[in-house]
């Protein structure tokens, strides 16, 4: 029998497998595909892959790097469970069990990242954040208000009177919006979370945008938006603060 890679002994590698599972699991369950779908497969993906690379560099700085894309692909997989709720296509009960898994991965890629100076081993630091929430990201006021722009969106979008493409636009930029403030927030680097905050305000200035056009035909479409677009507008803000602070921290 061929001898196993060293990364299938990992038991990270293997609770990341074992999300693979519960995810397929979960998206089959859904009565439409939408934008944290696709998300959610290529984050799961992306965890593994990883996870392989670090185990199998000798090079500290190169295993730093690969512990830390792993990192952010299980907290936007997170994110993606959080969408999935938010847009009432799960309940809170059914991704539970994919929460904890991530939790645990990102525990023991927390731990793998302090002793990345020597071969990778794996340590287990069961943690809550300071709110008691699973994950650093969701004690953000901004990933809340995010999430709740996501809630707003999932019952307008088929009351704009606008094309199934503008839609399906929308749903991907709000949905960008979440999964790169969570990505972001579990990058190892100022300037990495800087990078990740920048391309979700980019994001909450399209769907700004997109909302208008979404509503340019519906004569009450721009005040019945308007909750949407007070949202926007205090995500963008909070995301602006984050960036700057993320650098500053990152020179510091």
């Amino acid at each position: 029998m061929a001898k196993p890679f060293g990364h299938e002994k990992l038991i990270v590698y293997q609770k990341g497998m074992r999300f693979v599972v519960v995810r397929s699991a979960l998206v089959d369950t859904l009565s439409r595909r939408v934008a944290a779908c696709d998300h959610l497969d290529r984050g799961a993906e992306s965890i593994l892959v990883n996870i392989a690379h670090a185990s199998s560099t000798w090079s500290p700085n190169e295993r730093i790097v690969y512990l830390g894309h792993a990192n952010g692909s299980s907290l936007e997989c997170a994110a993606c469970l959080d969408v999935l709720v938010a847009k009432k296509l799960l309940s809170a009960d059914e991704v539970y069990p994919g929460k904890c898994l991530l939790a645990e991965v990102v525990s023991m890629l927390i731990s793998m990242r302090k002793t990345a100076a020597n071969r990778i081993c794996e340590d287990h630091v069961q943690y809550r954040t300071k709110k008691g929430r699973m994950f650093d990201h969701e004690d953000l006021d901004v990933y809340q208000i995010a999430l709740q722009l996501v809630a707003w969106v999932e019952p307008m979008l088929m009351g704009f009177s606008c094309s199934a493409d503008l839609r399906s636009k929308l749903d991907k930029s709000t949905t960008a919006i979440v999964l790169n403030i969570a990505e972001g927030n579990g990058r190892f680097s100022g300037n990495d979370q800087a990078k990740f905050y920048k391309i979700a305000y980019k994001a909450t200035v399209q769907s700004a945008s997109l909302v208008d056009l979404a509503t340019i035909n519906d004569a009450g479409g721009s005040l019945r938006s308007e909750d949407g677009r007070d949202l926007l507008r205090r995500i963008a803000a909070m995301l602006a603060a984050l960036s700057k602070t993320a650098v500053h921290d990152q020179d510091t």
